[in-house]
């Protein structure tokens, strides 16, 4: 549907918003300075062309539609967004289309962006217990394995699972996550790294230790579990840990090392059972 709107010169010269109209042919008849600034290059290179012969090519993207443009590539002096609004069809046939800069926004989000990802990158422990987190738990792990490979030292991997024996599905609250993030830190040796891995699983690298070892300590562990877990957190509960434990073994990097223990979670027996 055309609408009933003249484009003046004088209008072109002075609105703040880029303007390129197309005459009924898809020929570039005119532009303002607003969007030559924007651009970045001369009129000349835009007018009297059609969209099968603008140079740069990258040009030919302000007559795709609305919405953002990205600009940038050979013949152009800076990268940029603009956003195109919907064209508008006057009377004559020529084709109107208005452009907003929005590089500056765009350049501030995709910074912000970076920042953001450079912030969880440097971020290493797990927001709720301040156990270590995945990336913290991969680190330390990679370099255990290292060492494992250069020394022969052993090394064992034990995986734990918080569950609900009412409620194989449940969610935990913060109250017994840190309950028991509280309990495996106060059992484990200086050396040994905690993890958390999602809502209920943690990882404990234990170094210089052996598959049997690290059962004796899971043992302990568990008893601790079941006797000091606040009675006001676990009410109405039957919370209990599964553990699966793999000692790192010729050829196993990080991943077939959690990957071996995970599939040994819930077969391991303790002491005493």
């Amino acid at each position: 549907m055309s609408e009933n709107i003249e484009i003046t010169d004088e209008c072109l010269m002075q609105c703040p918003s880029g303007i390129l109209v197309q005459d009924d042919s898809g020929v570039i008849k005119q532009l303002n300075p607003a969007l030559e600034q924007m651009l970045g290059i001369s009129p000349g290179q835009l007018l009297g062309h059609t969209r099968e012969n603008l140079s740069p090519p990258i040009c030919r993207d302000l007559l795709n539609g609305e919405g953002v443009i990205h600009l940038s590539g050979p013949g152009l002096s800076r990268e940029s967004w603009l956003r195109c609004s919907n064209p508008v069809k006057i009377d004559n046939g020529s084709l109107v289309r208005f452009f907003e800069d929005v590089t500056e926004t765009t350049e501030l989000r995709q910074e912000n962006l970076r920042l953001s990802q450079q912030i969880e990158e440097l971020t290493i422990t797990d927001e709720l217990t301040g156990l270590a987190n995945q990336r913290a738990l991969q680190q330390a792990l990679s370099a255990q394995v290292t060492r494992s490979r250069r020394y022969q030292n052993p090394l064992s991997l034990v995986v734990i699972k918080l569950q609900d024996a009412l409620d194989s599905d449940t969610e935990f609250s913060d109250e017994i996550i840190l309950a028991t993030s509280q309990c495996l830190r106060d059992r484990l040796r200086w050396a040994d790294l905690i993890a958390r891995w999602d809502h209920s699983h943690f990882f404990i690298i234990l170094p210089e230790t052996k598959a049997q070892d690290g059962i004796e300590m899971l043992g302990n562990i568990q008893d601790w579990f079941s006797e000091n877990l606040p009675t006001g957190v676990s009410a109405g509960r039957q919370l209990s840990l599964l553990y699966g434990i793999a000692e790192w073994e010729k050829g196993n990097d990080p991943r077939a090392l959690m990957e071996r223990a995970v599939k040994e979670l819930n077969a391991v027996t303790l002491p005493g059972q």
